[in-house]
Parts: structure tokens; sequence; C-alpha cells
């Protein structure tokens, strides 16, 4: 008789847990809820956005924890603020609207190319000034290596450069 009163009571307070946990939205619920009420439009991000930073080599260990941030990323570090960048394509895809669709997007092409190889140039001769003062043999190494990597990326932009305007001549003859 003791052991059916004590499985009753255990099963009144399962059964009185279950209902209570029934009738209250789950942590989840709230979580998706309030989540909705406050979602934030999405950022859509355009060429423009990105083109300042397409000449950052991105983020290495080695660059975020022996230097500060990049100065590529930084249109105001390489003295060239967005407006000016703005009146430069406005200037180009005007000069671009005489030309055959295939001539503009190889002048973009190169006009990209140069862009993307001046922040390696840039990033090549940070990499040069850090090695003439660097006195630990480690750091030495890892920023050699960097600056290996991006004497590599500068070769490789300049091939692509070559490729597009002996592309853009073939282009122009036609």
């Amino acid at each position: 008789m003791k052991k059916s009163i004590g499985v009753s009571v255990l099963l009144l307070a399962l059964g009185g847990a279950c209902l209570a946990q029934s009738q209250e939205p789950s942590l989840g619920d709230l979580a998706k809820k309030q989540g909705h009420a406050e979602k934030k439009p999405a950022k859509v991000f355009t060429n423009e956005d990105v083109a300042g930073r397409s000449s950052d080599p991105g983020p290495e260990p080695a660059r975020q924890a022996s230097a500060p941030a990049s100065a590529n990323a930084s249109p105001a570090a390489s003295g060239e603020s967005k407006p000016e960048k703005k009146k430069e394509s406005a200037g180009k895809e005007a000069s671009s609207s005489k030309d055959s669709p295939e001539v503009a997007e190889l002048k973009q092409k190169i006009t990209t190319y140069k862009e993307e190889q001046e922040g390696w140039k840039k990033s090549a001769k940070r990499y040069q000034d850090l090695l003439a003062t660097e006195t630990s043999e480690f750091r030495r190494q890892m920023y050699q290596d960097a600056l290996q990597g991006d004497q590599n990326n500068i070769q490789i932009f300049q091939n692509k450069i070559d490729q597009a305007q002996a592309d853009l001549a073939k282009a122009e003859k036609r």
C-alpha cells in the first residue's frame, strides 16, 4: 500500500511538471520570436564597397599578432577618399561607353588588377620596413615569408595585367 501511494505521488508530480511545461513557451520559441521581431535587413555589398578592400591581403595569424591592422583597407590611409573613387569610376564609365563592351570590360579588368597589385606592393613595402627593424629571428622569418608571398602576388598580377593589355590591344584593332 505504501508503495502504491509513493508511485501515485510520483505520477502526479511528473504529470504536473509536464502540464506546466506545455503551457509556457520554450526558450527556443521565445528566442525565435525575439529574433524575428528584432531582425534587421541584410546589408548588400556591392563591388564599390569591396573595391577598396580587395587589395588587402587578408588576415593571417602572423600579421594580426605582430603588426597593427593593415593600412591597405582604409581609403583614408591611402590618401584617397570614397567620393574621389566614385568620381573616377564615373569618368571611366563615361569613357567606356564609347568603346565596345569587350574593350570596356578589359579596361576595367586592367584597372582592377593594377589596384590590387598596388595593394600587394604596399604590403610588401610594409614587410620590408618591418624586416629592417626586427630583432626577433622568428618574426623576421615570418615577415620574410609574407614578403615573398606578396612579391609572388605582385608578379601574378603583373602577368594578369600584361595578358589583359594584350587582349585589349587585340580587341581595339577589331
